[in-house]
């Protein structure tokens, strides 16, 4: 697959102007909405014989018009991620353009010529609420830009149930809430992170549960706090483990958030390895024990919990 990444504005020699279908958006967790968009995209290009080529952005197009808190500011999917579904959904190009004033500036007219046009785009696929610009810049007036230069296909929600549609926003709230079984439905994969290993206060070890400490980028978004079963792929190797996210409020209630995994049956060291993360599902809340026994009693109970759970 080939990245191209584009700045406004376009010049020629930067973009591929192979004859191609385009599916445009900006695809955060490349969820069973974008999948359908991109899939109808695939089927188009493999009828025609043409590449499936993918429009998204390098940040959130609302960076530029309002302040975002900084949850906001964070992603189900960071690029390299994002990319890699991409990919496995037979994407052949994607153009990677940097979303900044100049380039939401332009009308729809100019987006239109300067990019699908210019890019030698035959069919442009979008889903039902993509937009490209200003109020107007929608799905519906899109063949009037077009100008029967190309032709425009519009594809409906992906509805889990009758008018529960998918959407980024709502996986965003399911993910803090925990909930990782509408998370992983919504997706249609489980959700999953990179992270590397770093030192913690070895304060698992202690108790006999040690746990690889994982730093990630500061753009991804994490579940919300609690105990959650997950697997890890360490070297090429796949293992069961039991992640913590949370304060760990036993020992003091001004710790910081961190994402702690105890990895069943593994004791080796890993420092500075980086770690595939796929989470599976919530186990418990995090917890303030009255005393040390009693946190060890409830990692047992976890463990268990863990080991069950793919048991059955």
């Amino acid at each position: 697959m080939e990245i191209i990444e584009l700045s406004y504005p376009f010049f020629n020699k930067q973009i591929n102007c192979e004859e191609k279908v385009l599916a445009m958006g900006f695809f955060d967790g490349v969820h069973l909405g974008h999948q359908k968009v991109i899939n109808k995209a695939k089927q188009i290009a493999d009828r025609e014989s043409l590449k499936l080529a993918i429009l998204t952005y390098n940040h959130h197009p609302a960076i530029v018009y309002k302040k975002l808190d900084d949850d906001e500011k964070k992603y189900l999917t960071i690029k390299n991620s994002k990319m890699k579904l991409f990919e496995k959904l037979g994407v052949d190009i994607v153009f990677n353009v940097e979303y900044d004033y100049a380039f939401q500036n332009q009308s729809p007219e100019e987006f239109v010529s300067n990019f699908i046009i210019g890019s030698n785009t035959k069919f442009a696929v979008a889903g039902f609420n993509h937009t490209y610009g200003e109020v107007d810049a929608n799905m519906k007036n899109l063949p009037k830009y077009a100008k029967d230069k190309f032709e425009v296909i519009t594809v409906d929600p992906y509805e889990i149930s009758q008018s529960n549609i998918v959407s980024s926003t709502k996986i965003r709230g399911f993910l803090k809430e925990g909930n990782l079984k509408e998370v992983n439905q919504y997706l249609g994969h489980n959700f999953k992170t990179k992270g590397i290993v770093v030192h913690g206060y070895a304060r698992g070890r202690e108790l006999g549960y040690p746990t690889a400490n994982i730093e990630h980028d500061n753009l991804q978004q994490l579940p919300g706090i609690g105990v959650y079963i997950v697997t890890l792929m360490i070297k090429n190797h796949k293992y069961l483990g039991m992640a913590s996210v949370g304060k760990n409020e036993t020992f003091g209630t001004e710790n910081p958030i961190t994402v702690e995994i105890n990895i069943i049956n593994f004791n080796e060291n890993i420092y500075g390895n980086s770690l595939d993360i796929e989470w599976i599902s919530k186990i418990r809340n995090q917890i303030k024990f009255n005393n040390v026994n009693d946190l060890i009693e409830q990692l047992a109970d976890d463990k268990q919990k863990t080991i069950q759970y793919f048991k059955n």
